[in-house]
């Protein structure tokens, strides 16, 4: 087995060390995973951290939502979002909202490669496609 695939074989095994019992990343257990290889300063290091860096972005991707809205935050319309995209995809997620004065009565949410749109603006597009 070559140094890179034990790199990578071990990057995954230190991102399921970073979970929570809801399979969500731990910020303080990448800390101490960091802090851990920095005292042990094992060979190849650079290329190890590189390697869990981008299993960490990987994951954190799957369930870390991103919703822009045209309004304030309300606790109410940040748990209907999660509330639906929970129900969608089958696990709990993490929402991040993110004010859009651009976006007009509604919302735009990303999360993985997809992106769920109800805004005023996007219904305008629909219609106007509806002409042509």
């Amino acid at each position: 087995m070559t140094s890179s695939s034990k790199h990578k074989k071990l990057a995954k095994s230190l991102l399921q060390f970073s979970l929570n019992e809801e399979g969500h990343i731990v910020d303080s257990k990448i800390e101490e995973i960091l802090s851990s290889l920095r005292s042990s300063n094992p060979s190849g290091l650079k290329s190890l951290l590189r390697f869990f860096y981008t299993e960490v972005r990987r994951y954190e991707y799957t369930y870390h939502a991103i919703a822009e809205i045209g309004c304030k935050d309300e606790p109410n319309i940040t748990n209907s979002i999660v509330k639906k995209l929970e129900s969608a995809i089958g696990k709990n997620i993490k929402l991040t909202v993110i004010e859009n004065p651009q976006i007009i009565s509604g919302c735009r949410v990303r999360l993985k490669d997809d992106v769920y749109e109800d805004s005023l603006q996007s219904r305008l597009q629909n219609l106007e496609k509806s002409f042509h």
